[in-house]
């Protein structure tokens, strides 16, 4: 997630000049991993970083230099150096980074804006972009719609990888294509997150995974806890029954659910309707014991109970990190 979805947000939405800079390849080690992204716009603001900061300023000085060109242009930086003449002042990366700068013409946004509409969708997208002929690039959801342009047809395989590849997992690399080079991508949306209650506790919780780029979503049966002045960040805010809310929802298997309402009977009733969804993640807040009474046995294998990181994590703040923490895990996982 990161920041690509505020970039892709600006991007369809700010027509300023910008340019936009993506790590492409990574031989060795780096702070940021192939399929970083990162915009610099021309009242010199940015939004995201493809390094721990030691790249930034050489990278803003060359955007200055696209403004208004059109042209993209690739960037490496060896980052193996140890010495303060290296970049990164002995960062010791041990990495060779190379960054694709590219000036934000109008096919570009063009095709941001279909690939936002997409994301919008929950549908995932395939970036496919040639290494040497840089204005060719295009970009795929599962049917097989795009937006770009490559002159020939992407093997089917490549496109696979969006019904293959599990959700939210890391992909980006580099491939061949008609003995040419390209960077391919998976790209994911934004993920949805719908809390189950919104007493105190949950507050930092939802303020920390809103942080980490969720769409936040609200559930609560009382009017005074669902408001705005709590939860400003919120995608949505849901007042009542929270299962009677849940079955006018049209969610998705990208979609997670953290159920934090302290109400024994209220959690029984999520649990029965959210059993057989096959969503990304569900999560209760509570001891083992208590959810195994809830379940009326054994914890099944889908639902993440205790909920979090075991961290001994006390309190309210601690108890969000470790929840964050396992949302991050599962999103990472390597299956």
């Amino acid at each position: 997630m990161d920041y690509l979805h505020e970039i892709l947000n600006t991007l369809s939405e700010d027509n300023q000049p910008a340019v936009l800079a993506q790590i492409v390849n990574v031989d060795g080690s780096s702070y940021r991993k192939e399929g970083a992204w990162m915009l610099l716009k021309q009242d010199g603001t940015k939004i995201g970083l493809v390094s721990g900061g030691c790249l930034e300023n050489d990278l803003k000085y060359r955007a200055s230099e696209l403004f208004y060109t059109g042209r993209a242009e690739i960037v490496q930086y060896d980052l193996s150096s140890e010495d303060d003449l290296s970049w990164g002042v002995g960062a010791g990366c041990n990495g060779v980074v190379s960054v694709l700068l590219r000036d934000i013409d109008e096919n570009f946004r063009i095709s941001v804006v279909w690939m936002k509409e997409q994301l919008t969708k929950m549908e995932p997208i395939l970036y496919v972009q040639s290494m040497t002929q840089f204005d060719q690039y295009v970009f795929f959801n599962k049917k097989i719609k795009s937006s770009g342009h490559i002159p020939f047809e992407i093997n089917e395989k490549f496109i696979e990888k969006l019904h293959t590849t599990p959700p939210f997992s890391h992909f980006a690399e580099s491939t061949m294509l008609k003995k040419e080079p390209f960077f391919l991508q998976i790209i994911w949306p934004k993920p949805n997150l719908y809390i189950i209650g919104a007493g105190e506790d949950v507050r930092p919780f939802a303020h920390l995974a809103a942080d980490m780029g969720y769409s936040i979503h609200i559930l609560d049966w009382r009017e005074a806890y669902v408001s705005e002045k709590y939860f400003p960040f919120a995608q949505s805010l849901l007042l009542g029954e929270p299962v009677q809310l849940l079955n006018e929802i049209s969610l998705s298997k990208l979609d997670s659910i953290v159920i934090m309402t302290h109400d024994f009977q209220r959690d029984r009733k999520v649990l029965q309707c959210v059993k057989e969804l096959q969503l990304f993640y569900i999560g209760i807040l509570g001891s083992k014991k208590r959810s195994e009474r809830l379940m009326g046995g054994e914890i099944p294998s889908w639902l993440h109970s205790p909920v979090g990181l075991k961290i001994g994590a006390e309190g309210p703040k601690e108890i969000a990190i470790s929840i964050i923490a396992e949302l991050i895990q599962s999103r990472r996982r390597k299956l």
